[in-house]
């Protein structure tokens, strides 16, 4: 268990670090970057959920660390590029349990680069779940988060149909979904009037990735995923029974 912790904690090193990523915004903020800005915000909030079609099943259980990354910021998000971010993302710890009636509940969470982001959502299974080698499963999922940085805030609703279906050992799978993203401007240096005026946008995001079990309970996960027209990546490492 001590080196499967350790493992978990591994996964965090895969998002870009660097001395708060999102502080650029009081200094660069002006009103035609706060939209390009919120969709790289969702897009990465919206990111790495997932990793397949199957619900967990009653009182099932899954604890994971997960990353998303986008590669580089929208070409009008002045806020991150004047910043001087290339490649941009957050890292999640995220919990899971398995309901009736084909649903799952999970909540995720984190305090990263000057952002404290909570959130949480709910899944269900379209299909029946089978345990024979390449059945397809096919779920719904919807997820909602809160962020709160110290100079802007924002909201984000999510939500994504997922197919896969593949082995005990290796699942492909697929997903598309859209990101809904209401920010916040709440100290803007650079243009005061800008403080407390919102924007919302609502973009989408495909996933295309695989996730392998290596050991009993033990999976990794990565997919590559389009967000708003720009690429990115996911990855994960959990424990799921």
């Amino acid at each position: 268990m001590k080196r499967l912790l350790l493992c978990l904690l591994a996964v965090f090193p895969a998002v870009p670090a660097g001395a708060d990523v999102y502080g650029g915004f009081e200094e660069f903020a002006d009103s035609g970057s706060l939209k390009p800005f919120a969709r790289d915000l969702g897009g990465v909030l919206g990111s790495a959920t997932f990793h397949g079609g199957r619900p967990l099943g009653f009182s099932g259980f899954d604890l994971s660390v997960r990353t998303g990354l986008q590669s580089y910021p929208d070409k009008n998000d002045r806020i991150l590029r004047n910043k001087g971010v290339r490649a941009f993302g957050l890292p999640w710890v995220q919990a899971e349990i398995g309901l009736p009636y084909r649903c799952d509940g999970f909540i995720r969470g984190i305090s990263y680069e000057g952002l404290t982001i909570a959130g949480g959502g709910l899944r269900y299974g379209l299909l029946k779940s089978s345990d024979k080698a390449w059945a397809p499963h096919l779920l719904v999922s919807a997820v909602a988060h809160s962020v709160v940085h110290q100079h802007f805030s924002a909201s984000h609703v999510g939500g994504s149909l997922v197919y896969s279906m593949g082995t005990s050992f290796c699942t492909p799978y697929l997903g598309a979904g859209l990101d809904r993203t209401r920010l916040v401007a709440r100290s803007s240096r650079l243009d005061p009037a800008l403080n407390g005026s919102t924007v919302t946008v609502a973009e989408s995001r495909f996933t295309a990735g695989l996730r392998l079990r290596p050991w009993n309970f033990v999976y990794l996960n990565a997919a590559y995923v389009l967000v708003h027209g720009h690429s990115g990546a996911e990855a994960g490492l959990g424990i799921r029974f």
